[in-house]
């Protein structure tokens, strides 16, 4: 099976990490890039659940990019925050996917034809492939910690899945 390459934004490091699911990104992708901005707003703050976690797994799994300034990254800072921007600017230069969860910044990679991944398709594509029995419990953790998710995607997520009962 041909794993895609993908470039993270922080919304996912932190829902995996706080489920303690980010080996799936080593199951599901072939290669991922961390930007740096990236990685310093999910780690900045050493104290935050996760934070520490997504260290450790990004030096050992992921290839941490600079900055960039290119035109792409200018334009998107017009309405996305800078990690988006710069993990959306990353995956255009790189030809990759990126791995998105907030909406202004999926409907950005769309526009630019990116290909987009998300956490609730990470654990879909995790479970598809062995590496977890059941989403449902990550769903619940990392719903616990914070992470927005509507009922709707967490339904479907769980049909799909074949978790409904």
């Amino acid at each position: 099976m041909n794993r895609p390459v993908v470039v993270s934004d922080s919304g996912p490091l932190i829902a995996l990490a706080s489920c303690s699911q980010l080996k799936l990104l080593v199951a599901v992708f072939d290669v991922i890039h961390v930007p740096q901005v990236v990685l310093d707003e999910t780690t900045a703050d050493r104290s935050r659940p996760g934070a520490s976690d997504i260290v450790t797994f990004v030096q050992a799994h992921a290839q941490v990019c600079p900055s960039r300034e290119d035109a792409a990254y200018i334009a998107m800072t017009a309405y996305l925050d800078d990690g988006e921007a710069q993990a959306l600017s990353l995956a255009q230069a790189l030809g990759c996917g990126v791995l998105i969860d907030e909406r202004r910044g999926r409907r950005a990679a769309m526009r630019h034809g990116i290909p987009l991944f998300g956490v609730l398709g990470v654990l879909l594509q995790g479970k598809r492939i062995g590496k977890i029995k059941y989403i449902a419990p990550a769903l619940i953790q990392m719903q616990m910690n914070g992470y927005r998710i509507s009922q709707a995607l967490v339904d479907e997520t769980l049909r799909l899945a074949g978790e409904v009962s």
